[in-house]
């Protein structure tokens, strides 16, 4: 595989050599001859030997050998460098963003497969127009996730008020019972059972701080947390979570 681009290199000298040996004849028919083979090949080359096959054949199977070794080698090493699968990849984003619906999984294939293209033939097909536009397609989905997500939020805290005031309605005296307020650690999956509650989170390589759980959607924890400017939303990765412990009140 390493040799392989060496030996298109020598190929391609050699289709070059065979073409130039063919130009050369074709001029000594004609210079319209020579011209056609030297500006239109491989379809003048292909009329030239045809129409002159008695005189000319060896050139013109020359120079037809070792173009079609050079295409042979150049088609081998561009699948092998995964040049098909980088333009189906491009055709699917591109296919996802003119209608609008490019999947954060289509983005992430697109930008993985052109790595691994750029990494194995030492060419850079970034395209950085396509990844901008790119961007801002998820940048937009992100928005769309998190204003579901705090829609769902608000839909739970309504429920619990309409609960709430249900409870009283019909006078239920719960017994009293003592607890106390303590941080309870769960499952980063278990989560959105916590919408709304007092969090405290544990990133990689962060220490733990605590926030407002004020969403959950797939791979993302929506967050709120308040300092001496006012209170601000943001979100975190899943996978950048490595400990999540809820606020719960604990009886004893």
């Amino acid at each position: 595989m390493d040799n392989l681009p060496l030996l298109i290199q020598l190929s391609v000298i050699l289709t070059l050599l065979a073409l130039l040996w063919l130009t050369i004849r074709a001029f000594r028919k004609h210079p319209v001859w020579g011209f056609l083979v030297l500006l239109l090949s491989p379809i003048g080359a292909a009329i030239f030997g045809i129409n002159h096959w008695p005189d000319e054949k060896k050139p013109f199977l020359a120079y037809l050998t070792t173009f079609s070794f050079s295409m042979l080698l150049a088609a081998y090493l561009f699948t092998s460098w995964g040049g098909w699968e980088l333009i189906q990849a491009y055709n699917r984003v591109q296919e996802g963003m003119q209608s609008h619906s490019l999947s954060r999984e289509d983005a992430t294939a697109y930008i993985h497969t052109s790595l691994a293209f750029s990494e194995r033939s030492g060419l850079d097909p970034e395209d950085q127009q396509q990844y901008n536009a790119m961007r801002r397609h998820l940048a937009q989905l992100d928005e769309a996730e998190r204003v579901k997500a705090l829609q769902e939020a608000a839909k739970a805290e309504r429920a619990r008020e309409e609960l709430s005031r249900a409870t009283i309605s019909r006078k239920i005296q719960p017994e009293k019972e003592n607890y106390r307020l303590e941080y309870k650690p769960i499952p980063v999956s278990d989560a959105k059972r916590y919408v709304g509650s007092t969090v405290k989170i544990v990133r990689k390589g962060v220490v733990e701080k605590e926030y407002r759980l004020t969403g959950v959607t797939a791979n993302r924890l929506q967050l709120a947390q308040r300092n001496s400017g006012g209170r601000y939303s943001f979100s975190y990765s899943t996978r950048d979570i490595e400990k999540i412990r809820v606020l719960t009140r604990q009886p004893y």
